[in-house]
């Protein structure tokens, strides 16, 4: 491949001639794992069905009044342990015109047969992504929990077998998992994945205390250098720096895509109402059953300043890579401050 192509980190898979907003919606705070990489910190809180329906309204008439469309994720906690909850939900954003597309973000482990088949029921849900932190049982299940490498594949057979949704797997990189990030390709490509996404660890809510395992700038040259040997990329490392994660294609043929960071494209909901920038960027910017999707856009300084080099610290200030800003949720992690130099910026 000559060229990278490029994605949103949302990804919709829909042609829409509409403009789109998209959304990864936390809807419940409650788990019944304790990823030790995890972001959230409190896993007891969960959204009533009526709060539920409520941002699901709010958003569709914020949406339908700008003449935008919207693809959201929903995910937890863990989405699908209040099945009731998720189902009804579900049923009422698949009726609405503005959603173009649903996708589930899980860990899988509640998926069975009649569960499928109740999901089966809405156009719009196209796919189901997991995550696997490994290749194999004892790297995975070091941070997912025992047992989960194993349940996580079946799993994965049994979307596959008799269902018709897209299954796609998450893997968050970090140092001690790195390493494995050719296995994960062979893996993949066995499981016959529709897509195999990498992400960054972002050190936040329960992996706050794992600050030694976020790649280095060092780490990211190498995992890029990587990836253009592994694809036959055309490009410099340095041209792949605007891509905050990657999208792993396995078929029709192998390729990658680069997701750019979606900030002013897309915003993360808790289950409380609030919008953060995205998930692993947990800097508050409102509420938006108070103050409104547009509204909290509008007069948000972050959302208007954050992705100009003129706002930014350090090399990041004067960067001559028009389209990359750095990534700002690993910044504020970091170093509380949204506007620092890129910690894996290797460019001199």
């Amino acid at each position: 491949m000559e060229q990278l192509k490029v994605e949103s980190e949302l990804k919709n898979t829909v042609e829409n001639p509409d403009r789109m907003f998209n959304f990864q919606w936390h809807i419940t705070d409650r788990c019944n794992l304790r990823c030790h990489h995890c972001y959230q910190s409190e896993y007891s809180q969960g959204a009533s069905l009526d709060f539920l329906l409520a941002v699901a309204e709010k958003i569709i008439n914020e949406l339908k009044s700008r003449n935008y469309s919207t693809c959201i994720n929903i995910t937890g906690g863990e989405p699908l342990l209040d099945k009731p909850v998720l189902v009804s939900l579900l049923r009422f954003l698949n009726q609405s015109p503005v959603v173009q597309e649903l996708m589930l973000i899980t860990n899988g482990l509640l998926l069975n047969e009649d569960y499928l088949l109740e999901l089966k029921k809405f156009s719009k849900l196209s796919t189901i992504k997991l995550s696997l932190e490994g290749a194999t049982s004892q790297s995975n299940d070091l941070i997912r929990g025992k047992g989960t490498f194993n349940s996580i594949l079946q799993k994965i057979k049994l979307i596959q077998l008799r269902h018709d949704f897209k299954t796609v797997v998450m893997f968050t990189l970090q140092k001690m998992n790195l390493p494995e990030l050719e296995l994960m390709l062979s893996l993949g490509e066995k499981l016959n994945l529709d897509g195999l996404i990498l992400e960054r660890f972002i050190p936040e809510g329960q992996g706050r205390g794992l600050k030694n395992l976020v790649l280095d700038k060092y780490d990211w040259e190498n995992l890029l250098k990587k990836l253009i040997q592994y694809f036959d990329l055309d490009v410099a490392p340095e041209d792949l720096l605007p891509y905050k994660a990657f999208w792993i294609q396995f078929y029709p043929q192998f390729d990658i895509l680069g997701a750019a960071c979606n900030l002013n494209e897309a915003l993360c909901i808790m289950p409380n109402g609030t919008l953060y920038p995205c998930r692993r960027f947990i800097y508050p910017l409102g509420n938006i059953l108070q103050d409104g999707l547009w509204s909290v856009i509008e007069k948000s300084k972050l959302l208007q300043t954050v992705t100009k080099h003129d706002h930014l610290k350090g090399k990041c200030h004067s960067c001559f890579i028009d389209d990359c800003h750095g990534c700002r949720a690993l910044c504020y992690s970091l170093f509380r401050d949204p506007y620092a130099d890129d910690y894996q910026c290797f460019l001199k």
